[in-house]
This record gives C-alpha cells, structure tokens and sequence, in this order.
C-alpha cells in the first residue's frame, strides 16, 4: 500500500523512518517538544497562581497543548495507515486509555477523598461529589452540563475537548489518506469548526453576554489548534523545508516567542472575543512554529533546557493537580496567591507529578507494554493460521 503524503509516495511496506541501511535506529525521544510541554504547563502554572497578572499564560499554554497534541497523535495515526493499511482503532484508544487514565483515576480519588472527609471546597455540602466525578471519568467538563460540578476540575475542560477530538479525527482522517484529500480535511475541519466558534461568540454576545466561561470551553472555541498540529504532521515535509535555514530559525523562534509572550499579558483572555478572533489563532501560528523548530532539530537541546525537558515530561500530572491545589491552599479562591502560597502550591504540585509519574503512570506504561506484546502475539497468531 502506497500513501501519497505531502506531495510523496510513502510505502507501508517500505524502509520506516527508523531504519538506515537495514539497521533499526531507536527514535529517540524529542526533547525539543519535552521542552515545549515544559514551557506550555509553565505558563499554566502561572496563570493559576497570578492570573491578575499573567491573564493570558493559562490559554496561551493550553493552545500550545492542543498544537502539539494534534501534531503528535496525527503522526500516531499515519504510521498506522502506513504500516497495516487501517487504523488499528483497539489499540489507539487502548493506549490512550493507559497514558490518560491512571493520574486521572488518582487525581479524582484524591479530589473525593479529601472533599467527603475534609470538605474544603464546599463540595460534599453541595452534594456535587458524584456529579464532578461524572464530569472529569466522563470527559464532558467542556460541555453545558445540567448540574454542577466543582471547581476542581475546572481545567479538564481542555482533556475533553482532545478527547472529542480523537473520537472523530481517526476515521476521517483515514479516508483523506486513502483518497489523498488532506487538504480538504484540514480546510473543511477549520472551516466548521470556526464557523462554530463564531455563531457561539456572537450568540453569547447578543443574547447572554455573561456566559462567556461557557463559550470559552466549547470544544469548538479552541479545537482549531489540534487541526492546526494536525496540518504541521500531515505537510511536515513541505514546513520543515521552510525552516531549514538557522538565519529563518532564529527568526521564527524569536518571533513566536515575542507573539506568546505578549498573549500572556493580554487582559481578560477567557472572555474577550478579540483574544478568541485574533490572539488564539496568532498563539497557534505561534505554537505551529515552535512545533516544526522543535520537530526538525536535529541536535540535542542545550543543558540549560533539562529543567524544562523535565517539567515536560510530568506535564500530564502536573496540569491536573495545580487547580485544585490552589483551590486547597487558598481557601476556594482563584485570585492572585501570596507569594509564599504560591510557591508552595508549584512545589506541591510538581511533587505530586513526580509521584504521578513513578506510580500510577507507570503502571500504565507497564499496562501500555504488556497489551502490545498479547496485542502483537494475536495478530502474529492470526497471521501464521491465515498463512497455513
């Protein structure tokens, strides 16, 4: 089976990526987009704790997110076509399931735990314990919800909206691959979706003005960045060429990092209609830069980035646990905290993703790796019986 991609032939059955001259290269695993993650959950964290002050860093980390979610699981799902001609569907959600759902599982028993006993927030007075458990197991925190749930999982709005996201991406995907229509799917999907965007921002407008939180989860307010990320992996080829000069790196790198970091400033970013019309969209061309630098480097990252390489990598963790520790520390407040209040939530919560990491995420990457073997043992089975 052939695949033309970017203007290529690309063949299944071909030498992969990670082959040279018939020896198999391990892929390492790309620092420059651990570095991005670093940066992404960073400002996260900084919109949390100061937001009177960083009242763009929270959405500006989150689109970063949703590029390079888009740009990543797209490539997932290329080499599957690629390589067995369909999408093995079992296996994609399988591993999603193992890389999503162990610190989600312990976040959540934690959140119950601590409000059942403790109460803190207010939640088991409210009697909204169950219902904020539906909400975060169910991904449905970006959806009008007909009940309430805690403010806790305010930020998994992001996590459902991916989730969406790759519900429908896959099959639609495979059918552009086949017939060689990625470029209608990418126009047509941004298309929809900022269509969407702009019914619900001017609905808001006109008729309830106030329910601008509510716009602003939409999956479709910010699901523009996952088909951007997705656009960068399917015409990866064609992009990085038009990075490939250092004197056109630097640029672009100092340039996306000046657009970002004005955005992270911008006031009011969660309810202002220019933020969703302008600043998103520049935040995405912005991250779809950082992506294809980050993409096609071919040297390891300096030194000076393994803090941030690190931060990247328990980003997962750390981006569910900061909200509620906050909310924790700070009494249910989502003001700007005390310096030391501050510090101490970042600290808390990089612990508990360190933990995370070792722990529970662990098992899933052990659950992940067992399921391939029993995965690739059947299929192998299959195989030699069809064969015989």
């Amino acid at each position: 089976m052939t695949l033309l991609v970017d203007g290529a032939v690309e063949a299944a059955a071909g030498k992969s990526a990670g082959q040279t001259a018939g020896r198999p290269l391990v892929r390492r695993r790309l620092d420059g987009l651990d570095v991005l993650r670093g940066a992404a959950v960073g400002l996260v964290l900084m919109g949390h704790s100061w937001p009177g002050v960083f009242q763009g860093a929270g959405i500006v980390g989150v689109i970063v997110f949703f590029v390079l979610s888009g740009y990543l699981i797209t490539g997932v799902l290329i080499r599957d076509v690629e390589r067995h001609r369909r999408i093995r569907y079992g296996r994609f959600y399988a591993h999603r399931a193992f890389r999503l759902l162990p610190a989600l599982m312990a976040f959540l028993g934690v959140y119950a735990v601590v409000e059942l006993t403790a109460d803190v927030l207010g939640d088991r007075s409210k009697g909204i314990i169950g219902y904020t458990l539906l909400a975060g197991f169910g991904y449905l925190k970006d959806l009008p919800l007909p009940f309430d749930v805690s403010m806790a999982i305010g930020p998994l709005w992001t996590l459902a909206v991916e989730e969406q996201f790759y519900l429908i991406w896959p099959a639609l995907l495979v059918m552009a691959l086949r017939r060689n229509r990625q470029g209608r799917l990418i126009g047509w999907s941004a298309t929809v979706v900022y269509s969407l965007m702009t019914a619900s921002v001017l609905a808001m407008l006109i008729l309830a003005p106030n329910l601008h939180s509510l716009v602003y989860a939409l999956p479709t307010t910010w699901g523009l960045g996952l088909i951007i990320g997705s656009a960068v992996r399917l015409y990866r080829v064609r992009m990085f060429s038009w990075f490939s000069g250092p004197r056109t790196r630097r640029v672009a790198l100092a340039g996306s990092i000046l657009v970002l970091a004005g955005l992270v400033f911008f006031p009011k970013a969660n309810e202002s209609p220019a933020f969703f019309f302008v600043g998103g969209p520049l935040a995405m061309a912005a991250a779809a830069a950082l992506v294809i630098l980050a993409a096609s480097r071919t040297r390891i990252m300096p030194g000076w980035t393994r803090a941030l390489q690190l931060l990247g990598m328990v980003s997962y963790a750390a981006y569910l646990w900061n909200y509620p520790v906050i909310l924790w520390l700070n009494g249910g407040s989502t003001a700007d905290l005390p310096p030391l209040v501050a510090v101490a939530a970042i600290l808390l919560t990089l612990l508990l993703a360190v933990v995370s990491w070792h722990t529970v995420e662990k098992l899933g990457r052990m659950g992940r790796d067992r399921f391939d073997k029993h995965y690739q043992a059947k299929a192998d089975a299959g195989a030699t019986s069809r064969g015989s």
